[in-house]
């Protein structure tokens, strides 16, 4: 999006990923998110799969893909991604919270493979809905 981390659509991500964040019950300090050529989020769910039982797993969001729940690696490696939710990159807390658990259940919700990267027309649109969010909290 690469906006200016001071504008509505910065504080409407930063609203997202709280509301996001807090219907999952993630604590403040496991929660990291900016703005900034690609805008990022970043959960730390503090829970296992049972398929992984000796890695943490983490809640990932990008402009391009949405959310995606993914292996605690090592720093110096990647994320594993276990599976992405798809659909609407601004998918509702509710809807993001009941993928997460159905990861943690063992089940294969999501998919397994990138959703298409959004274009510019999407990208676009992306920038003025985050940017609403951030004024209907300013309204609230």
């Amino acid at each position: 999006m690469n906006v200016d981390p001071d504008s509505l659509t910065a504080r409407g991500l930063s609203r997202y990923v709280s509301d996001v964040a807090a219907t999952l019950r993630v604590p403040r300090h496991a929660v990291h998110h900016e703005v900034s050529e690609l805008s990022s989020a970043y959960l730390a769910l503090h829970r296992r799969s049972p398929m992984f039982p000796e890695l943490d797993l983490m809640l990932l969001w990008d402009e391009r893909h949405g959310w995606s729940v993914a292996l605690e690696t090592a720093p110096a490696d990647g994320p594993v991604v276990l599976a992405y939710l798809g659909g609407d990159v601004l998918a509702e807390a509710d809807e993001v919270h009941r993928f997460v658990e159905d990861v943690i259940a063992g089940e294969c919700p999501g998919r397994p493979d990138a959703p298409v990267a959004l274009d510019s027309e999407q990208i676009e649109e992306l920038v003025w809905r985050l940017a609403a969010r951030a004024e209907d909290g300013l309204a609230a």
